[in-house]
Order: structure tokens, then sequence, then C-alpha cells
């Protein structure tokens, strides 16, 4: 045996075989702490990603209940005091918010389908190719909802400014028209001598005779088919333009009132659900960039060494 004397004692080296055995074992215990690490940071990695899949269905969840509430506002716009105004208008707008809150409940149930089967990258159900198609539907919303939202916030804005200068204003003909008001009171004016001589039913009369001074004159009271007062409007002189004698001027400052009631609520609605939609694209984005780590038989599958059979093999060999 080869040795070396030191302090007085003649120390033998261990021989090649050993000092092997001792790397071969100092290795694989390092393996093993490297493995155990990564299966931590693994479980760290999927309780994660299951808490991120955790508030994707809480909050998919309730935007399914925004489609609902589309739908329910479509009712509402077809049912409403003012729909006798333009029907055609409203029955548009509600087609639309139909069609939008089926096309949300639609990809609602896609998003859910693609948490699912998230982590499966294979089939024609992958998780990834699910939630991207999600995505690119939510955007488009996004989108869509994001111009609606700012037309309706500006118009209310501008009804605001008309309803502060008619509270202060002598007269309601003093206050300049605004874009959103010149078509509104065209068919206010329109149905309201188309229909001041006829039954006088629906939410529009009620309107009239509840919203409207009693001063102007126009109510069903003082104009019908029995009697006509010299204070109800007068048609011939409306459409010369006397504003004075157009029933939107007379009844202008309800007439704003009520109109700014359906459109500041529809633009803060639309500011929830961009807000909403927002928080879902990023939830989304966390879980179609999540990667699980692969099994250590599909780990020797693709390196292009072993074959499914021999990876189990080797894989038994090993434990």
């Amino acid at each position: 045996r080869r040795g070396s004397f030191l302090g007085g004692c003649f120390a033998f080296e261990p021989p090649a075989p050993h000092r092997g055995r001792a790397a071969m074992a100092a290795a694989a215990a390092k393996s093993a702490a490297q493995e155990a690490e990564a299966q931590h940071t693994q479980r760290d990695v999927h309780t994660l990603n299951g808490l991120l899949k955790f508030f994707f269905f809480i909050v998919n969840s309730m935007y399914c209940l925004v489609g609902v509430a589309l739908i329910g506002l479509s009712i509402y716009c077809l049912t409403d005091a003012w729909a006798d105004l333009d029907p055609d208008i409203y029955r548009s707008a509600a087609t639309i918010l139909i069609s939008t809150g089926v096309v949300i409940l639609i990809i609602v149930m896609c998003g859910c389908f693609g948490a699912v089967y998230q982590e499966q990258r294979t089939g024609s159900c992958r998780g990834r190719r699910l939630l991207s198609f999600y995505q690119i539907c939510l955007l488009t919303l996004i989108g869509l909802q994001f111009y609606t939202t700012v037309y309706m916030l500006n118009t209310a804005e501008s009804l605001q400014a008309v309803k502060g200068e008619l509270a202060s204003a002598k007269s309601n003909i003093t206050v300049e028209y605004v874009d959103a008001e010149r078509s509104l009171s065209t068919k206010f004016n329109d149905y309201y001598f188309d229909t001041v001589t006829g039954s006088q039913d629906g939410y529009f009369w009620k309107f009239v005779d509840e919203s409207c001074p009693k001063s102007s004159g126009m109510g069903s009271d003082d104009c019908n088919v029995d009697s006509y007062a010299t204070t109800c409007p007068d048609e011939a002189s409306c459409d010369d333009g006397a504003s004075a004698q157009c029933p939107y001027d007379l009844c202008r400052r309800a007439a704003v009132t009520r109109f700014l009631g359906i459109v500041e609520p529809i633009g803060e609605y639309g500011i929830f659900v961009c807000i909403f939609e927002t928080a879902l694209m990023i939830l989304t984005c966390c879980l179609i960039c999540f990667n699980p780590r692969d099994a250590e038989q599909t780990i020797l599958m693709k390196s292009g060494n072993f074959a499914a059979d021999d990876a189990r093999a080797k894989i038994k060999s090993a434990v």
C-alpha cells in the first residue's frame, strides 16, 4: 500500500476503487438533493397554478352572470318607456345585447374546458388551444365594449352639461342641443304628434303626464282626440322651427333626465365589464404560460435515446 509519513504517523491512502465509490455516493447524494429540491419547487408551482385556476373559475363564473345580465338588459330595452319612440333602434339594441350575452356564455364554457384540460398537450381538447381561443374572443369583446363604453360616457357627460344649463336657464330653448338630443328630439316630437289624437296608452304618455311640467299644457288631459287646448304643442309651428311649440322642448328637462338615467348606468356598467374582462385576460395568460415539468419517462423518450418500453424498463431498474 502507498502511504506518506505525516506527523510521525504513517497514513495509508485509500485504494482507487474506494475513492470511486465515495465519489459516486457523493454524486448520488447531491443528485438526490437536487431532485428533492426540484420536486419541492414543482409542488409549489402546481400549488400556485391550482390557486390561479381556482380564481379563474370563480371570475369566469361571475362573467357568466354578466352574459345573463346582458340578456336581461335586452328585455329591458324592449319594454322601456321610450321603446315606442324608435322601435327599430331598440330592437337592434336588444338584438346586439342578446347576441353579446350568448357569445359570452359560449366563450365562458370554452374557458372552463380550457382550464380543465390545461395540462393536456395532445388531442382535440388541448388546454392551451382552448384558452387561446377564449383569449382571442375576450380581446375582441373588450375592444367592442371599450368603444361602446367611451361613447356612452361621452354622451352622459354632454347630457349632464345640458341638465346643468337647463337648471339655471330661464328658458329651455336658450340651451343648445347636443348631438344625442338631435335624434331624440325628432323621435319625441314625431311620436307625440302621431299619438296625441289616439288612445294615448303605453309608457310614453304615462311619462308625459307624470314627468312633464303641468304648466306646459301638453298632458293627455288637455291634449286628446276630444279636446285640443290652445296650450298644446302645434305640429305645424314645430316643423317650421318654433321650438316653443315642440313637445320635446316643453318637456326637455324631464326628457334629458330620463335619457341620462338610461345612458349613464350603461356607461358605468361598461367600465365594470372592461375591468372584469381585463382580469380574466391576465388569469388566462398565466394559465396558458404554465408549463408542467415532464415525467422522467417522457424526458427519456424526448431525448431520442429510449423508446417508450425501454424508458419504462430503465425507470423500473433504477428503482
